[in-house]
């Protein structure tokens, strides 16, 4: 099954706003993202299974993926879509051998190399970055919209890129190659998290009939 990682949101929880996972998931979907990330830390596996299955109602029902960040385990028991996996995490073969080759798995990277291989192992996607410097990954040095065109040159699978990503920044990384853009503090730290996505797709869409009149989003998957 194929589906548009174009706008894709990652979930976190600010307590200080009063919003949880579910929040940021529900207005992000309410605003147009095509994909949803679960991004959950420092919670039991009870509670962040029965998250990952409220969120994956709201997912099914508008027809986008869940991908679940870390853990194998929520991802089968949730029967989300995806997995996301970094380079401190399960492997991507082996990941593959436990959920089959029907479930989305993707692999952060940030070398054009490291891309390759995740390809090579079977990945779904990759997501390139920090892109930009954000608090996410402090101390993580930002690879620049250019190393999204390096690594989507040398890859056959989607390219979303992540860090630091806005309204600001999301064309320039389309434009250098991403098939995608993740985004995390743009929707969860917004005063209206609905308005900011529908503002964020909104300027993906402009930005991709930009390239398709253009004829530079030719292969692009």
């Amino acid at each position: 099954m194929s589906f548009d990682l174009g706008l894709y949101i990652i979930t976190t929880a600010i307590p200080e706003l009063g919003r949880d996972h579910y929040d940021v998931a529900a207005a992000a979907i309410e605003g147009g993202a095509t994909a949803i990330q679960l991004r959950i830390k420092k919670r039991s596996m009870n509670e962040a299974l029965k998250i990952a299955t409220a969120i994956h109602e709201l997912t099914r029902e508008a027809g986008i993926p869940l991908i679940i960040n870390d853990h194998v385990g929520i991802a089968m028991a949730s029967k989300a879509e995806g997995l996301h996996v970094g380079p401190d995490d399960i492997s991507v073969p082996s990941a593959r051998r436990m959920l089959g080759k029907t479930i989305m798995i993707g692999k952060s990277t940030g070398k054009h190399d490291e891309a390759i291989k995740a390809e090579q192992e079977s990945a779904s996607y990759v997501g390139v970055g920090p892109v930009f410097p954000t608090d996410t990954k402090p101390g993580k040095r930002a690879v620049g919209p250019s190393r999204l065109t390096k690594v989507k040159a040398v890859v056959g699978i989607p390219v979303v890129a992540i860090g630091g990503i806005d309204l600001d920044n999301l064309s320039e990384c389309i434009e250098a190659g991403a098939d995608g853009v993740a985004v995390i503090t743009a929707v969860a730290m917004a005063d209206d998290m609905v308005a900011a996505t529908m503002a964020l797709r909104k300027q993906l869409d402009k930005t991709r009939e930009k390239l398709i009149g253009a004829g530079g989003l030719k292969g692009r998957k």
